[in-house]
């Protein structure tokens, strides 16, 4: 039952295709190889900033990062595209390193606008140095390697990516809830939004298929 219920919230933002997967313990896991290097650069990062810039006043970064960001991003939609058009072949080590390149900035931009540190006049950008890039990156690198050397067991795998995907969109639906004064009440707001609209979009997911 575990299993057929992280697949079902997994179908929420993935097509599980099989031979597009990961295979752990001889089943796929319940997002492809791009998501699951996606989340696990989210997980990584959030991990990242959450230790080292909780205490910091942080803003995003400057425009010139931001741009240099963007870079790493850009290998994940050249292989996305280029094997949907079928103009050259993927595989899903590409997938997982293409989608934690991707992943992994994420939060570089989204983190900062959800500490109140960051509207004061003297913040600074999140990332300050090239340690701010490279811890997240050899971070992240090295759960992907574990995780497509198949070392965590494939309920691990699949509970760690399930809930960074219900972290990654607490966090942006509590952007939704800025007003809200009580801190506690607009995390429950954002992590039950959450849990629902991925459960929409499992549902119209399903229907879709059937």
């Amino acid at each position: 039952m575990l299993e057929e219920i992280m697949h079902f919230l997994g179908r929420a933002i993935c097509h599980q295709l099989e031979e597009r997967s990961l295979l752990v313990s001889e089943k796929p896991l319940s997002v492809c190889a791009r998501c699951t290097g996606i989340y696990i650069g989210i997980l990584s990062t959030c991990l990242y900033l959450f230790i080292v810039k909780r205490k910091t006043s942080i803003t995003i970064p400057t425009i010139k990062m931001s741009f240099f960001l963007l870079l790493f991003m850009l290998p994940l939609i050249i292989d996305g595209l280029g094997s949907y058009a079928h103009l050259f072949n993927s595989d899903n080590v590409r997938r997982l390193i293409t989608g934690i390149c991707f992943g992994l900035v994420l939060p570089f931009f989204i983190y900062p606008l959800l500490s109140e540190k960051s509207l004061k006049q003297n913040s600074v950008p999140v990332i300050r140095g090239n340690l701010d890039i490279l811890a997240p990156t050899l971070i992240s690198l090295l759960i992907g390697g574990l995780v497509y050397a198949g070392l965590f067991s494939y309920g691990i795998i699949n509970i760690l990516i399930l809930l960074t995907i219900m972290m990654w969109f607490s966090l942006l639906t509590s952007l939704f809830f800025t007003t809200i004064g009580i801190q506690k009440g607009k995390w429950v707001l954002s992590v039950l939004s959450s849990f629902f609209f991925l459960l929409i979009l499992s549902t119209l997911h399903q229907i879709i298929i059937s």
